[in-house]
């Protein structure tokens, strides 16, 4: 009863939550089971509540028992998450451990055309990676099938989902949809060879993810790449005629997979180049500059720094009684779910979800709250008034956000200027490095591009 208005509610927060939240080949997801989604799994809660969004019918998801150990996290997980424990050695060492009643579980419900979540890695983790998947997908799968001599029509949709910040509100999520697995083409493998059969649509499952993901091998690989997107891929989206919204992941991936083929082909040369791009991305820092802020419009250097900080504080200026008025009528329920996520949790790949449901009734309670008093002291039954200020609510708060951005851009504008006339000598270095960076960009673009592996 309470996950349909449950599910609604947390569909509409994920759009308020997330800056950019895109679903690519979303006509891929069957609104039927038997079906089987699996993923990657970068942040605990808000992954599953991202797949429960993507598809019409209701979803059940297998979660490690450690969730459901106490009266009430049980009774959550079981009636409001729909979710199924599984036991593992890691939560449970020394211990016996019998999963075969969780197995049988699952082939009952997809037995009843039901839509079942899996993440497949059988961990959390926030880093850009994506870990051996476990193969219990594929022995639930096969074995769902094996019971009904392969006509039960079971299918496996890999989602990949990339946050561009791990995740935080406002933040970008990209989640891609790969094309279906039919379970029953592994039939004639799994009655040759059953074990068999379950790697070979494991790695059938890594691979569809693997190519739906932005991974990375450390942490400088990662920095390196933030880097090049951050100097490069607006450069990019302009010379290959790209729309951002549609191709910013192909872009990344790009990045990524072209990353990996320089490190074989010349290593020296790209060690080269990310110590180049170290070092300006320091200069960057210690100037308190970011790369945006030396070019203009069509990624030119920025010739017009006075006239382009005048406009901005005239919109600093213009502005900022709005960005009151949604300081004081947003502020509070913006500030509490900070406070709460970290008073509940020290872990990252928490903090998300944390603050996404707490703000869902902060929200809610204190517009209810400020709407009664402003109907019952100021409008005093004038519905139209009422229901502008009402709009307005909402409406302010993403302007106050949008405006304390500008205002951070905006120093760091002026503190361009003042370098551009107290130590012209400074920005000239930095624009030659830059040159220097761009023009090795365009030749691994173009050797890239000229290999005809661009998957843009």
């Amino acid at each position: 009863m309470l996950y349909k208005p449950l599910k609604f509610i947390f569909s509409t927060a994920l759009h308020i939550f997330f800056k950019e939240y895109k679903v690519i080949n979303k006509t891929e997801i069957p609104t039927t089971g038997p079906l089987i989604l699996v993923s990657n799994h970068p942040s605990s809660f808000m992954d599953p509540i991202i797949l429960a969004s993507l598809v019409e019918q209701e979803v059940h998801f297998i979660a490690k028992g450690t969730l459901f150990n106490s009266v009430m996290k049980d009774w959550i997980m079981r009636n409001i998450m729909k979710a199924i424990p599984i036991y593992r050695k890691v939560d449970n060492p020394g211990m016996k451990l019998d999963n075969d009643g969780v197995f049988e579980q699952c082939y009952k419900f997809l037995e009843e055309k039901g839509t079942l979540i899996i993440f497949p890695e059988g961990t959390s983790i926030i880093d850009r990676k994506l870990q051996d998947i476990k193969t219990g997908t594929a022995r639930i799968a096969l074995g769902a099938e094996a019971r009904n001599d392969f006509e039960l029509g079971v299918k496996i949709l890999s989602v990949g989902i990339n946050y561009s910040d791990a995740p935080s509100f406002q933040s970008d999520v990209w989640i891609n949809v790969e094309e279906l697995i039919h379970v029953k083409e592994y039939r004639a493998q799994h009655h040759e060879d059953d074990r068999n059969a379950v790697r070979e649509l494991t790695d059938k499952i890594q691979s569809n993810l693997e190519k739906n993901l932005i991974i990375t091998a450390d942490e400088q690989e990662d920095q390196f790449i933030k880097n090049v997107e951050a100097i490069y891929k607006n450069e990019l989206m302009s010379e290959l005629k790209l729309d951002p919204q549609l191709h910013s992941f192909n872009i990344t991936k790009g990045i990524e997979e072209a990353i990996d083929h320089f490190e074989e082909l010349d290593k020296s040369w790209l060690d080269n180049l990310k110590e180049k791009v170290a070092d300006y991305t320091r200069r960057l820092e210690n100037y308190n500059l970011k790369d945006e802020f030396l070019i203009g419009k069509n990624n030119k250097v920025n010739s017009n720094v006075f006239a382009d900080t005048i406009f901005r504080m005239l919109y600093i200026i213009l502005g900022f009684p709005f960005f009151i008025y949604g300081l004081i009528t947003n502020y509070i329920p913006y500030f509490l779910p900070n406070k709460i996520a970290t008073a509940l949790t020290n872990f990252v790949e928490y903090d998300g979800p944390i603050k996404m449901t707490a703000g869902i009734f902060t929200f809610a309670s204190y517009y209810a709250l400020i709407i009664y008093f402003f109907e019952k002291f100021i409008s005093q039954g004038n519905w139209w008034w009422t229901n502008l200020f009402t709009i307005s609510l909402p409406i302010a708060g993403f302007f106050a956000l949008h405006y304390a951005q500008r205002f951070k851009n905006f120093k760091t504008h002026t503190k361009l200027l003042s370098l551009f006339y107290k130590e012209p000598e400074v920005v000239g270095e930095l624009l030659l490095e830059r040159k220097a960076i761009i023009k090795d960009f365009d030749w691994a673009k173009e050797a890239w591009l000229k290999m005809g592996e661009k998957r843009f």
